[in-house]
C-alpha cells in the first residue's frame, strides 16, 4: 500500500469519526487498526474542538 492511499485512509476515518459513526463501521471500511483509529482521534480530531 502506497503512502497516498494510507492517508486518504486517515482522511476518510476521520471524516467518519467526525460524522460519528461507529468504530467498528469505519475498522470495515478502512482496514485500520484500533490503535490507529484511538491515535487519529487523539492527535488530530480532539485538539481541534
Amino acid at each position: 500500500m502506497s503512502y497516498e492511499e494510507k492517508e486518504s485512509l486517515k482522511n476518510e476515518a476521520k471524516k467518519m469519526m467526525i460524522d460519528g459513526e461507529h468504530w467498528s463501521a469505519i475498522r470495515e471500511k478502512t482496514h485500520l487498526r484500533l490503535k490507529d483509529l484511538r491515535r487519529i482521534q487523539r492527535d488530530e480530531i480532539n485538539p481541534k474542538f
